[in-house]
């Protein structure tokens, strides 16, 4: 990373203490330990805990003054009553950063305990939360948070203001093969914000996406205006709740932040170059394909499937989003009608006909993937008896590795067993697809929302 920031200190750490370590399984303390030293992180590991020897068979610290060694990091997981003293032995250590798990601070109303927090860190302490589950970072190997031990390494930053929804997303991201390079736990956003993120992200080499899940920001013009940078580098996509009014009311009392009018939201992510997801499926859906494919060059889009009900869910779709299926050139039609059945389609959606196998599927692929006039392929597979859908798959690889994925391909396999075989192969070999049709297209969406976007950059424009 070519520049150092004053967050730095959470991902990279060279030492780490748990202030609340415990000795018993299952407390915060005791998971919070287990998962740093489980992790690989090769850095120092400090338990505190003034009524321990040891934890986990680790030395246990009475105070992290008593620490010989640095000490960066703090990660505090004591009673609200006690955090103001853990804060305070912190700053005489020397420690650069403190992640504060406790609850009970603004989100239930006690603002002033937490602003009092805050003051006493200031100015060389940076803290994370209060109310958080900590932070997991790849590139460092650590996972200073009290969530599940494994978490797939991928390339998307994921910051969240809910701690249930993002303890949940670490087991739903490996269970779905969808790997990530950092999840940070924001909490109460307190000092720390989105933007102090979106900053030091924009700049991690090991990120090639941000993914956010906000409720609300105490500093708009603070984190629009580092979008706006960020943008030009890596995309951001945003799911922001607190929609409707009775939502916005929740995200309030849920974090103690403010949620704000939704329409400014929008029209603020707009103006930023931010791409603002409906919910947790499409913004999984748009970062998938955004991280395993280039940009497109263009937004002449060709549909390749076996089924006509699908080709005719993705091209409504595609019209709905205003996205552009090619007119395909007379002598694309004659190559791909020369190896194609009578009965099927050379229109595009291109229709295979329900005998379509691998081999098929391979060659025209290979045929669209390397026309200069076609910008992003979908392709379909619609599982029949005859055909064996892990095959198909495997032509769709084989096609995208021939063609040095040249330009954007998404899938979509809709069936049985045997096409949720297909389909998790295709994950692991970070291949975006997806079990509709419609979701398919919503992927090449954000693809072709991307290609706008640099498009717009290069000719001048703002990150709108």
């Amino acid at each position: 990373m070519s520049k150092k920031s004053d967050v730095d200190c959470f991902f990279s750490p060279k030492g780490v203490a748990i202030v609340g370590a415990s000795q018993t399984p299952g407390k915060i303390g005791h998971e919070i330990v287990r998962n740093i030293k489980l992790s690989g992180f090769t850095g120092g590991v400090f338990p505190v805990n003034p009524n321990a020897e040891t934890v986990l068979d680790l030395k246990c610290y009475r105070n992290i003054s008593d620490v010989q060694a640095e000490v960066d990091l703090a990660v505090i997981a004591v009673p609200a009553g006690l955090v103001e003293g853990a804060v305070r032995d912190c700053v005489k250590k020397g420690v650069k950063g403190a992640i504060i798990i406790t609850s009970g601070f603004s989100e239930v109303g006690d603002k002033g305990l937490e602003e009092k927090v805050v003051s006493l860190a200031r100015p060389g302490l940076r803290i994370i939360g209060p109310n958080t589950f900590g932070v997991f970072y790849a590139g460092s190997r650590l996972n200073a948070t009290f969530g599940p031990g494994k978490v797939l390494r991928g390339k998307t930053a994921f910051i969240t203001q809910s701690g249930a929804l993002g303890l949940a997303l670490m087991d739903w991201t490996t269970e779905e093969k969808y790997g990530v390079s950092a999840i940070v736990s924001i909490g109460n956003k307190a000092d720390v914000d989105d933007a102090d993120l979106v900053e030091f992200f924009s700049r991690d080499p090991s990120t090639s996406s941000i993914l956010i899940y906000m409720e609300g920001l105490r500093d708009g013009r603070k984190f629009f205006e580092a979008s706006r940078r960020a943008v030009r580098k890596k995309p951001i996509v945003v799911i922001k709740a607190g929609r409707s009014a009775r939502g916005a009311q929740a995200a309030s009392s849920h974090t103690g932040s403010i949620a704000g009018q939704d329409a400014i939201f929008t029209a603020a992510f707009e103006q930023a170059g931010i791409m603002r997801a409906e919910g947790m499926t499409q913004a999984f859906d748009w970062i998938q394909a955004l991280n395993e494919n280039p940009a497109p060059k263009g937004e002449n889009i060709v549909i390749v499937t076996n089924g006509g009900g699908l080709g005719v869910l993705a091209t409504d779709r595609c019209e709905l989003l205003g996205l552009k299926p090619a007119e395909l050139s007379n002598d694309l039609k004659q190559e791909i009608q020369a190896i194609t059945p009578s009965f099927g389609s050379v229109k595009n959606p291109v229709d295979l006909t329900a005998n379509a196998d691998d081999a098929l599927y391979g060659k025209v692929l290979d045929l669209v993937l390397r026309r200069s006039d076609i910008d992003g392929v979908i392709a379909l597979f619609c599982q029949t008896a005859n055909i064996d859908p892990t095959l198909v798959a495997q032509a769709m690889l084989d096609a995208r590795t021939r063609d040095a994925l040249e330009k954007p391909i998404v899938a979509a396999f809709v069936g049985g067993h045997l096409s949720q075989v297909a389909y998790s192969r295709m994950l692991e070999k970070k291949f975006a697809v997806y079990p509709t049709a419609e979701r398919a297209v919503d992927a090449m969406y954000a693809l072709m929302a991307r290609h706008r976007q640099l498009e717009h950059f290069k000719a001048g424009g703002g990150a709108a």
